[in-house]
């Protein structure tokens, strides 16, 4: 069972989603993050246009675990090609997002990773409350979980952020997102409790930008199947994220981010315990 289950989550490498088998509640609100000295004070107005951006996604993932013989790490990664198409109409922006490339590889003991049939694409809108993903891809069960179509959810939920009108340093507001997400065939609810500051102008390859901090916490919990075991996944975990803002472009240039989860998978009257650090780098094609 640790093989299968270590094997899904490196897959995946999600934006993910409590240790111990205790019930899932809204985490603890993230302190913000101290913002740095600003270069220049300035006030930016940002928006989303009509447009179709494509985004060159890098992910690593490192999982680690203990048992009798010692401390074992998994390590994985991907990378991405994923397309965004905006159409804006006042404050509300509807997106389809495709992906038409994903490959992983692996080091370690848990061998190749399954395919995938691509393109996958969702849709969705970016209203004044939230992101919203159309039902097909909300509506998940242990039968039509597809981790890409996961993964991608997660992605557009990071890159169409919703963004105060007027930016000014040290502007801080906060979302949050109830969602399902998928970890192998096991459909799970993630809670995730975001924090965002302003830091100020800054250049990214060469170009004025609006740099913006985030913080995240994050639980999740999902039961369901896998190679026979009925399990119980439950995650827990903190994070951050860096934005380069564009106005010229109206969209965010390039986003880093990274997820310190701690996993708890109870079956067959045993408990599976795992580390693992994300690590993500979202980069706006020319």
């Amino acid at each position: 069972m640790k093989e299968g289950i270590r094997r899904s989550i490196l897959i995946l490498l999600l934006p993910a989603c409590n240790p111990g088998r205790v019930p899932v509640s809204p985490p603890t609100i993230p302190s913000l993050p101290q913002p740095a000295e600003p270069r220049g004070v300035s006030t930016w107005n940002f928006s989303y246009r009509s447009d179709t951006l494509r985004y060159r996604i890098t992910r690593s993932a490192t999982v680690d675990s203990q048992s009798d013989s010692g401390i074992h790490r998994e390590v994985a990664t991907n990378s991405s090609h994923e397309v965004l198409s905006l159409s804006v109409s006042a404050d509300t922006v509807r997106y389809i997002a495709t992906v038409d490339s994903f490959s992983t590889t692996t080091q370690g003991l848990i061998g190749p990773v399954q395919s995938v049939v691509l393109p996958v694409q969702i849709s969705g809108v970016v209203d004044s409350a939230t992101v919203r993903t159309d039902s097909a891809a909300t509506n998940l069960t242990s039968s039509t979980c597809d981790p890409v179509q996961s993964s991608l959810t997660g992605d557009v939920n990071s890159l169409l952020i919703k963004v105060p009108t007027e930016l000014v340093p040290g502007l801080s507001w906060r979302d949050s997102t109830v969602r399902t997400v998928c970890y192998a065939m096991i459909p799970m609810k993630a809670i995730v409790i975001r924090r965002f500051s302003v830091v100020g102008a800054a250049e990214y390859d060469g170009a004025s930008t609006i740099l913006v901090q985030r913080t995240d916490s994050i639980s999740a919990h999902g039961e369901g199947r896998q190679q026979q075991h009925q399990l119980i996944v439950d995650v827990a975990g903190t994070g951050g994220a860096t934005y380069h803002l564009s106005q010229e472009r109206s969209s965010v240039v390039h986003l880093t981010t990274n997820q310190d989860l701690d996993f708890a998978i109870r079956g067959s009257g045993r408990t599976s315990q795992f580390r693992e650090t994300v690590k993500e780098e979202f980069s706006l094609l020319p």
